[in-house]
């Protein structure tokens, strides 16, 4: 009777017992309330049982008395109450109704076992009540001689069943007090460890909130309340005060409006400024005392952030360097293995090599430029620097420095420069050029038929240019991307690089580009120059005018001289996939000055395409030239899919694969080997080696 947890449970039981005899007591009064109004006060309250309703209330209100005593005093209360009600049942079996012993029997068992054996915590003592509670109604009889004389003849099967009756019970009961022990421990235990975690949550370092769905606070730690600079009372009013970055609603709101159907992992809610330091409020759905609640973290994430920002600023760096390298390789690449091809060609074809040298190296400073402005932007010291200068000699060097890409690609190129636009504007004529020289290469690129248009007018106010082309054009949902710097998802090309800084400087200057494009039909960007005080000229005067090339000798001792012997094929035997007008042009007369013939495409789609047609017709290519980044479909995806239509049986001869890429690191060349490739040439490749890898496979 000492232990607790047997108290506990008994208080348990007997708070329980209150609420069956309060039910039976007001379900009686009720039942003998509408008797008395549907029939009569002497039929509901006659036969004494008025007395009966009147001494179970008297029980009632003693039981509510004894609630407030020791246990001992209602242990004794209950066990002689659950006595008494024995004994009437044995009478009213005995005297009253002898017919329904067995039903008051039961009702006796039931309330021995379920109220007074639970009144004592011992074993034994509740075996000596349930062997008396079997002695009395086995063996008592009003007839003790007929007693007798059953008892010599069904002694037996009775002492028998009463056995395993009482062996049944000691089972139970025995395993129930061993549970009930356990869960008092556990409960012990887990409250125990509710005050260590209480502890604990009270000094974590990161701010705690706990909140019911009745938007009621359950806890608040010591960490927020510093954090907020405020009191446990203060918490609420100080939450209506705080709002998220980039939004106008404060965090208060944000909790009360949160879904706990849907909470089932942590929510961000948003990042705060506090006092100069960056909190992250995030959510979570949580059981806290048998309630349902949001668990508000408040997390300091100043230097998280700022590492990742650093982070991210060394993966861009690392991304630009490699990009970089990509786009300057190409144009260098073109000028050697021109200048290679000069070496064997007659004095006549000179003239026209050298011009194509010179279109190369002027791409190429604009594209040094656009790395250099990237750098000043980045560092905050990109400067605009406004001058009288000549904005229509500008742009028309622009079309003549675009004229010969688009002739080799069999493009119109139309320049309209309106005469109206005066001969000196006061405006930063380099960062003009070079925005419009950004937009006429990627016209040039991504436009395969038609015509490209530059078109510059005087409106009065200012100067409208705009770049006009027919190429494939641009879906709606990339058109908010194309004026990032990276524009794939892996980040691996720099196709972004010239709207960026075209975007950029035309921000600079108070303007602003804008593209409209049809897909399939071309694509439009313009941009107008607010320049005061544009007078309109009589005439137009033309202007010729050439950029500074670098004097750069080259010896002719630097490229080896080497014999190759005239191939004649009866069909094409090497397709050069390349984007770049100018790389696919010099393979393309390298080829020719041996002997091979080739076709061309542009990008890896049209590669595949090429594969399988060739392949179909009985006139495989022996040898691929695959350039690795370029438009619609990059070179390793082409490669994997001509391996996969091999593997298939679509075509019977797989080609040679070689890669023509300008990426230098590890992870790209061993990306071209994972792709199919059977090997790499590395721009810019001299013209020996091109000769010498093709010879193996042609």
């Amino acid at each position: 009777m000492k232990s607790e947890w047997w108290d506990q449970y008994f208080d348990e039981t007997f708070t329980g017992f209150q609420k069956i005899i309060s039910i039976v007591f007001a379900t009686t009064v009720i039942i003998r309330l509408f008797i008395a109004i549907f029939q009569s006060c002497e039929i509901a309250f006659g036969n004494r049982q008025l007395e009966i309703t009147l001494i179970l209330g008297t029980v009632i209100g003693i039981s509510y008395q004894a609630h407030r005593m020791p246990n001992i005093v209602k242990k004794l209360f209950v066990f002689g109450l659950i006595e008494v009600l024995n004994s009437v049942l044995k009478y009213c079996s005995l005297y009253i109704h002898k017919g329904g012993v067995k039903l008051f029997c039961l009702e006796s068992t039931v309330l021995t076992i379920f109220f007074q054996t639970n009144i004592f915590q011992g074993l034994h003592v509740n075996l000596l009540i349930i062997i008396k509670h079997v002695v009395v109604w086995c063996f008592f009889d009003d007839d003790k001689f007929q007693q007798i004389k059953e008892f010599e003849n069904k002694s037996i099967v009775t002492l028998i069943g009463s056995l395993i009756v009482v062996t049944l019970w000691c089972v139970f009961e025995s395993d129930k007090r061993k549970k009930l022990k356990d869960t008092y421990i556990f409960k012990l235990k887990a409250k125990s460890a509710h005050k260590q975690l209480s502890d604990l949550l009270r000094v974590f370092p990161d701010g705690l909130i706990i909140m019911s769905k009745k938007n009621e606070l359950k806890f608040i730690n010591e960490t927020l309340c510093k954090i907020l600079e405020s009191d446990c009372s203060s918490i609420l009013p100080r939450l209506k005060k705080i709002f998220t970055q980039g939004s106008s609603i404060d965090i208060l709101t944000l909790i009360e409006n949160l879904d706990q159907t849907k909470t089932t992992r942590a929510l961000s809610l948003g990042i705060t400024n506090i006092s100069q330091s960056l909190y992250e409020w995030s959510a979570n759905t949580i059981e806290w005392s048998n309630e349902k609640c949001f668990l508000i973290t408040v997390k300091d994430v100043t230097t998280i952030l700022s590492i990742e920002r650093i982070e991210s600023e060394n993966k861009s760096k690392t991304a630009l360097i490699r990009s970089v390298s990509h786009e300057l390789r190409t144009p260098i690449n073109g000028i050697n293995m021109i200048l290679d091809e000069l070496f064997s060609q007659s004095l006549s074809n000179i003239t026209e090599k050298l011009s194509h040298i010179k279109i190369c190296t002027g791409l190429l400073n604009f594209q040094i430029g656009d790395i250099l402005d990237y750098s000043e932007m980045s560092s905050g010291n990109f400067q605009i620097h406004e001058t009288d200068c000549n904005l229509k000699s500008y742009l028309q060097e622009c079309a003549n420095l675009i004229s010969v890409q688009a002739k080799y690609k069999g493009l119109s190129l139309i320049c309209k420069i309106d005469e109206l636009i005066p001969n000196e504007v006061f405006v930063d004529g380099l960062r003009v050029q070079k925005v419009v020289m950004n937009l006429l290469n990627n016209a040039i690129k991504f436009t395969n038929k038609g015509s490209i248009e530059l078109c510059a007018i005087n409106s009065g106010t200012c100067v409208d240019i705009s770049v006009k082309d027919t190429g494939i054009g641009i879906p709606k949902q990339r058109l908010s991307q194309i004026f990032e710097m990276f524009s794939d998802k892996s980040n691996s090309s720099l196709s972004g690089l010239g709207l960026h800084i075209s975007k950029n400087i035309l921000n600079r200057l108070g303007s602003t580009l804008t593209v409209n494009s049809v897909p399939g039909e071309g694509s439009i960007f313009a941009f107008s120059l607010n320049i005061p005080n544009i007078l309109p000229e009589d005439a137009l005067l033309d202007y010729s005018f050439e950029i500074d090339i670098p004097n750069e000798c080259i010896k002719s001792s630097t490229i080896r001289d080497i014999s190759f012997k005239t191939f004649v094929m009866d069909w094409p035997k090497v397709l050069i996939a390349d984007d770049h007008d100018f790389n696919r042009m010099c393979l393309g007369q390298l080829l020719e000055s041996k002997g091979i013939k080739y076709i061309q495409v542009i990008n890896g789609d049209e590669a595949v395409k090429k594969v399988i047609e060739y392949d179909k017709a009985n006139k495989p290519f022996s040898c691929i030239i695959m350039d690795c980044n370029m438009p619609v479909m990059d070179g390793w995806e082409a490669t994997k899919l001509i391996t996969n239509n091999f593997t298939q049986g679509i075509i019977k001869q797989l080609p040679s694969i070689i890669g023509h890429t300008a990426y230098s690191s590890k992870e790209d060349i061993q990306r071209c080997y994972d792709s199919g490739m059977i090997g790499y040439m590395l721009k810019p490749t001299p013209q020996e080696e091109i000769l010498a890898i093709i010879s193996k496979y042609v």
